[in-house]
């Protein structure tokens, strides 16, 4: 697979850090636990939630709560064009919960378990952040890699990995074996997605990228965050079709439209990103 050089001549910016972060809106709730501080901003129309830093965690449209507002989010499930809807996900790292709200919107039969290590994190998407309470989410307050060694999980349809902190991405995706232990829990027709992002520190993602190859060989694709320094990977556990199939832009066009998500530009930058896939 060519990767054209993506994770060593894009552009990484940095989170922006300080001791005080100046926000756009007013702070609503302000918190701290032994992993740092947590805040949840009030905009005009959205609301934020942030880690010690103004970069955001997560953001949700008062107007319309389910929807992916950041793309970075929406990439992350990118990997519908590519793999059926799920029936059963697990989301490590819940921020303010839009991936599994999102879930819960769109698939009436999928069973989702989201891990979360702070339980102030998990109680801010409770009541700031409409993370509802339903029969289908279960919610674990609990680090992700001992969630992972967990014996009565799985098999998953999706696992979704945003983890990380005000330093950016947690230590955890550093560990050797995590992807190995991920495809482990996934089904036969299962997709992970996983949220990379490293400021200045190529070494680590390179460590994560030659990671999540030792795990899933070529079944990797890279999908770039128009305008952003995120890069999400998807990995498969079934063979990828050809990305240029006609069938494909079609397909993207039919979610584009019933998710309101820019599917039609995520099949664009595959065929980009990875031009031998």
């Amino acid at each position: 697979m060519a990767w054209l050089g993506l994770f060593g001549s894009r552009p990484w910016g940095g989170m922006a850090k300080s001791t005080a972060p100046v926000y756009r809106g007013d702070v609503i709730y302000s918190g701290r636990d032994e992993y740092g501080d947590v805040a949840v901003v009030q905009e005009v129309t959205s609301r934020t939630l942030h880690f010690g830093s103004t970069a955001r965690q997560s953001t949700m449209l008062m107007a319309d709560p389910t929807r992916l507002a950041l793309s970075y989010t929406r990439c992350m499930v990118g990997g519908l064009l590519l793999a059926p809807p799920p029936r059963s996900a697990l989301v490590l790292g819940l921020g303010g919960g839009s991936l599994p709200k999102f879930l819960l919107r769109h698939f009436a039969e999928c069973r989702i378990d989201a891990v979360e290590m702070r339980a102030c994190v998990a109680a801010v998407a409770r009541r700031y952040f409409s993370l509802p309470e339903d029969e289908r989410l279960a919610l674990h307050v609990e680090k992700a890699e001992d969630f992972l060694c967990r014996t009565d999980i799985g098999p998953y349809d999706w696992l979704l990995i945003d983890l990380y902190d005000c330093d950016g991405m947690a230590s955890v995706l550093d560990e050797p074996d995590l992807f190995l232990r991920c495809r482990a829990l996934l089904s036969e027709r299962a997709v992970l997605s996983v949220n990379l992002w490293t400021g200045n520190r190529a070494e680590f993602l390179d460590r994560i990228r030659a990671r999540l190859a030792e795990a899933f060989g070529q079944r990797v694709l890279l999908l770039p965050v128009a305008g952003k320094s995120n890069t999400v990977a998807l990995a498969f556990n079934a063979p990828m079709p050809v990305l240029n199939d006609q069938r494909l832009y079609q397909r993207a066009a039919q979610l584009q439209a019933l998710y309101e998500i820019e599917f039609v530009d995520f099949l664009r930058d595959l065929m980009r990103y990875n031009a031998m896939a």
